[in-house]
């Protein structure tokens, strides 16, 4: 929650400066009066209070319909409200105003807006104008640079969609608020999730205004619960969990274990960064939740756990400064009754971005997580990466449509690997992020390959024109699929090892001065056993 709050104003204070009401009307009432209703409105925008902030905006451009940057707060309310229509329109107002005037915030925010509604060949042409007017090496263009390959990618994935079917759960469990954190017994029989509706749980000092307004200004977050029914295969109204395990602020669900005797608890109290718990069940109520020891939680902020089949990893997520970003993935293996030191897992799997959602498969060896670093669609996607000869693969994007130019972040699987419960930004949800069924039982590289590996390992082996090992050779390997690209460099045996998908195509690429060779290389499963494909040259 900190995280977000902080790149927002990052966000907003780069393209709007409240100090400056930019008024255009006369009076030194009406400019004083709106001057301090601005500096009002920053303080609850770079709060997350979203809805007060945009009420004080408006009432600004009652007064003077031309103040260009009450008009750009209004559309960046609207934004983070992810009400890209209204955003669009106040865009408009806010272009009219500054007309004849090249503004590279307002490009800028066209363009983003553009890639949330899908319109991606217009985002791409407003992020390329925005590159144009920002200087080359700072922070913004390189963002920009990365949307552009974003929008690019997932110009990609949406020609090529992959053969799932989604259905909305519906009304039994979602709102018109959010829901998410979907996570499903061994059995299939029940859900629990979070959500964050008018009926959650909040201080008693509240007096029953159920509103975090020390972080985003949403409703608190409450753990819910819905069984199926085995005759006509539906989902009952979902409820509160019963018992102990919500409390009067932040409680979120991370995961159930198979059997559903036990969940682990995302914490909350306002005032601190959130910590890890787990509740195990009673015989009809859930206990109170207990907090990890201190070798999982930190002085930071931690989210998101899984464990492994067997009880003896946990992966979870982690915003420690140990890390390469904001939140890495890291894990812990199991000591005694406690868990030992957390191990980073690196840059493989870790990006300078968010890391924000992990899910082990019960097979141990397929990771799955949510990401803002790997290459996706937009903001975060689900990626898949699985432990070969020791080593984890490069992660591979789950592809549209599950993916999208929105957010997708936590999901679970059922035991036979046929369905996965999503919480998503689709086009037919009720408002916020809700939860869908989605049928992947078509779709190979989420149903099949649990038993046996669906990724290989090349092996770039160079020598040099005497036959001896060829150090330094740089090696690249192109999927010739998605356009991504892995780089690698032979070591002193002339090796170059890389993790790549099996079944598909790859240009493999080795460079060293002025020497370069180029070859498009398949590779082919094999039926049993771990798949090492070899490409041999001299250079």
């Amino acid at each position: 929650m900190k995280k977000i709050l902080g790149l927002m104003l990052v966000l907003f204070t780069s393209v709007t400066a409240f100090t400056q009401t930019d008024s255009t009307i006369t009076g030194d009432v009406d400019v004083a009066a709106n001057a301090t209703k601005m500096l009002t409105a920053e303080h609850e925008y770079v709060t997350g209070n979203m809805r007060g902030a945009l009420t004080i905006f408006r009432e600004v451009l009652a007064n003077d319909p031309r103040n260009y940057k009450a008009q750009l707060g209004e559309a960046e309310c609207y934004y983070n409200l992810k009400k890209y229509s209204d955003a669009f329109k106040s865009l408009d107002k806010a272009t009219k105003i500054k007309a004849g005037e090249e503004r590279k915030e307002l490009i800028l925010f066209y363009a983003k807006c553009y890639h949330r509604t899908g319109e991606l060949d217009k985002a791409i042409e407003k992020y390329n104008a925005y590159l144009k007017l920002e200087k080359p090496k700072s922070y913004e263009a390189e963002e920009a640079t990365k949307y552009i390959r974003e929008c690019e990618f997932a110009k990609r994935k949406m020609e090529k969609p992959a053969d799932v079917t989604m259905t909305n759960l519906g009304g039994a469990i979602n709102s018109r608020l959010e829901e998410y954190a979907p996570s499903i017994t061994a059995d299939g029989k029940m859900i629990v999730f979070t959500s964050r509706r008018d009926n959650t749980t909040s201080p008693p000092e509240r007096m029953g205004k159920n509103i975090d307004e020390k972080g985003d200004y949403k409703f608190y977050e409450d753990i819910y619960f819905s069984v199926i029914d085995s005759v006509t295969g539906e989902w009952s109204d979902c409820e509160q969990l019963p018992g102990y395990v919500n409390t009067n602020y932040h409680d979120a669900v991370l995961s159930i274990v198979p059997d559903g005797s036990m969940i682990y608890v995302y914490k909350n109290d306002g005032d601190n960064a959130g910590d890890i718990f787990y509740s195990k069940k009673g015989e009809t109520k859930w206990r109170e939740a207990e907090r990890l020891p201190k070798s999982i939680n930190s002085t930071y902020f931690e989210s998101s756990v899984s464990q492994t089949a067997d009880g003896s990893r946990l992966y979870f997520i982690s915003e420690r400064q140990t890390g390469l970003g904001r939140g890495d993935i890291y894990y812990s293996e199991k000591s005694g009754s406690g868990w030992g030191k957390p191990t980073n897992m690196g840059p493989v799997i870790n990006t300078p971005y968010d890391e924000k959602f992990v899910f082990i498969h019960p097979n141990g060896k397929t990771l799955f997580f949510a990401s803002e670093g790997h290459l996706g669609m937009g903001s975060y996607d689900i990626f898949k990466t699985e432990l070969v000869n020791g080593v984890w693969s490069k992660p591979v994007n789950l592809g549209y449509p599950i993916n999208t130019v929105n957010e997708e972040s936590t999901f679970s699987l059922t035991a036979d690997n046929k369905n996965m419960y999503i919480a998503a930004e689709y086009k037919d949800s009720y408002g916020d992020r809700d939860i869908y069924k989605l049928d992947i039982s078509r779709y190979a590289l989420m149903s099949e390959g649990y038993e046996k590996s669906v990724y290989a390992q090349l092996i770039a082996i160079v020598e040099d024109a005497n036959g001896k090992p060829f150090k330094g050779v740089k090696i690249k390997v192109e999927d010739l699929d998605s356009g991504e690209i892995q780089n690698g460099e032979t070591d002193k045996a002339g090796y170059c090892r890389v993790n790549v998908q099996g079944g598909k195509s790859y240009k493999v690429t080795a460079e060293k001065d002025e020497k370069k060779f180029s070859e498009e290389v398949k590779i082919e499963m094999k039926n049993s056993g771990e798949t090492i494909r070899k490409w041999e040259i001299k250079l």
